[in-house]
């Protein structure tokens, strides 16, 4: 066990020489190295939202488990937002704001973060409106970004942005920055109308269809992750995908290229990336974009 001081605090990390990537002799001092580097880039996105956990402790290749609720042996210094059920069970949920918090979650196997839509502040209120665009067996890389190109024209046709990245693990995720005002049901039925079109104009390729036997391989575009709970792995996170991927954001020249593949950046050449393009999810944070015009056509 050795001790690292981060911004002040003491934290035990443990088996920093265990590999977590056999093939690419990654270890897990790689890996924590990595989040302390990507820190500055990666923390505002974390700011202030209540995370869901993926813990790898015997590496990507190893059991996985979910954590919502944070272990009673954290540090009293971690901070942690409580979120009660409608069945009235109160999950205290991990937030990382700073490196000390980051390098503690990444130490306990947690290298994969999925951070909530909304902010502990307003959590009713989403700060973004997502499409998670996941292939089926029969979807090539040419039919994801062609949807994704063609929820950027529908995102155009209703004044918005979005901001594509890849998940680093096998799809492009688009997010769409708005104003922390509307309701996940009201950003839910904007996001299922733009589907929709979506849909219409490629139905060789999609699908709404929710029953996975139905599918018929197509891409499915599924509105429903724009729910409370609901998250996507974090901008600029480690993905448990060989050569230890990272979901990375792209420019919409680089999607219409179709030429870009989801494991191109990994923890080797991430930061080479970011010195070169800096961070291209910052207008997420950044952009309120109102939905108001979108909503009032549909009372």
């Amino acid at each position: 066990m050795n001790q690292l001081m981060v911004g002040g605090k003491a934290i035990s990390v443990s088996n920093l020489d265990k590999v977590w990537w056999p093939d690419e002799g990654i270890i897990k001092g790689d890996v924590i190295n990595y989040y302390i580097e990507i820190a500055p880039w990666l923390l505002p996105h974390l700011q202030e939202r209540p995370l869901v956990l993926t813990r790898y402790p015997n590496g990507w290749l190893g059991k996985s488990f979910y954590q919502k609720n944070t272990p009673a042996h954290a540090p009293a210094w971690l901070r942690t937002f409580p979120i009660t059920s409608d069945k009235g069970r109160t999950i205290n949920y991990c937030l990382v704001d700073d490196m000390a918090s980051l390098v503690w979650v990444v130490n306990s196997g947690a290298f994969e973060i999925h951070p909530f839509l909304s902010r502990t502040e307003d959590l009713a209120h989403p700060t973004c409106m997502v499409f998670d665009l996941d292939p089926m067996e029969k979807v090539t890389w040419e039919h994801i970004c062609e949807t994704a190109l063609a929820v950027a024209k529908g995102l155009e046709l209703w004044e918005l942005q979005g901001f594509p990245k890849l998940s680093g693990s096998t799809g492009i995720q688009i997010f769409v920055p708005v104003r922390p005002v509307y309701t996940y049901a009201e950003i839910r039925q904007i996001a299922q109308s733009l589907c929709q079109a979506v849909h219409t104009a490629l139905p060789g390729i999609t699908t709404m269809e929710r029953s996975i036997a139905k599918r018929e391989g197509k891409l499915y575009l599924d509105y429903l992750q724009n729910a409370m709970g609901k998250t996507l792995a974090t901008v600029y996170g480690i993905r448990p995908r060989a050569g230890a991927t990272v979901s990375t954001p792209v420019t919409w020249d680089e999607v219409a290229a179709m030429q870009i593949r989801p494991h191109d950046f990994t923890i080797f050449n991430l930061r080479e990336r970011l010195a070169t393009q800096g961070d291209l999810f910052q207008p997420v944070l950044q952009l309120k974009q109102s939905l108001d015009h979108l909503l009032a056509s549909r009372k």
